[in-house]
């Protein structure tokens, strides 16, 4: 059990990682500077460098952490799911919602980045590999039971992982012009009849009315 001073220290960081996600959002990496991420938390500019060694060190984690949280979200809610189509649709759903309620994380990665791509992808890596595997398992169980057709589990995985996120940033970067697009269900209908096995020229063995997306589940 975690004692006082853990919980106290853990939520410094916490304040900390919040701070500096609404100051990269508003003012990019560049743009901000740790004195302004200090104020914002309530903190001295010493208690950030306790916890994180730069600004970069703070940036990067900030999105480890968020890529982390929304490993941990869908896992959970996959728990006592069955079916690789149920499991497919339900973690493309909260995909596309977590993009949709974090639009401070989506501005802050489409920030300017220049100089930090590097460690930015090499720190990065390993949390959005773990996440990209959650997508691997489900289309590995799929073509296993014949639910899915016959297909590369780690490139499917990317390739539905890079469809939701392009779409979630376009949404942002084309909020004022455009009309925003709240429901995901033909995100969902593209990247599932793209691996569902066909019985003759009918319906999509995974894809029953079951698995269709309310427009008022998604929006928000």
């Amino acid at each position: 059990m975690a004692d006082k001073g853990d919980i106290q220290e853990s939520g410094k960081r916490g304040m900390i990682l919040a701070a500096a996600l609404m100051i990269f959002s508003e003012k990019g990496f560049h743009g901000s500077t740790i004195e302004e991420i200090a104020e914002e938390a309530g903190v001295g500019k010493g208690t950030v460098y306790l916890y994180f060694e730069s600004k970069t060190d703070l940036f990067v984690s900030l999105v480890e952490e968020r890529l982390r949280e929304l490993k941990e979200i869908v896992v959970k809610h996959l728990e006592g799911l069955e079916g690789a189509g149920e499991k497919l649709t339900e973690s493309i759903k909260l995909h596309w919602k977590f993009f949709n309620q974090s639009k401070e994380f989506v501005r802050v990665i489409l920030s300017d980045l220049g100089g930090l791509g590097k460690e930015l992808d090499e720190r990065t890596r390993d949390a959005r590999v773990r996440f990209i595997e959650v997508f691997e398992s489900i289309i590995k169980e799929g073509t296993e039971t014949g639910e899915f057709k016959e297909i590369q589990p780690r490139m499917a995985a990317y390739a539905i992982e890079g469809a939701i996120s392009f779409v979630a940033f376009e949404n942002l970067i084309n909020s004022q012009g455009f009309p925003s697009i709240s429901d995901p269900s033909q995100l969902v209908d593209f990247c599932l009849n793209g691996l569902c096995r066909r019985e003759g020229k009918g319906e999509a063995r995974c894809f029953p009315d079951k698995y269709k997306i309310e427009s008022s589940e998604s929006e928000g």
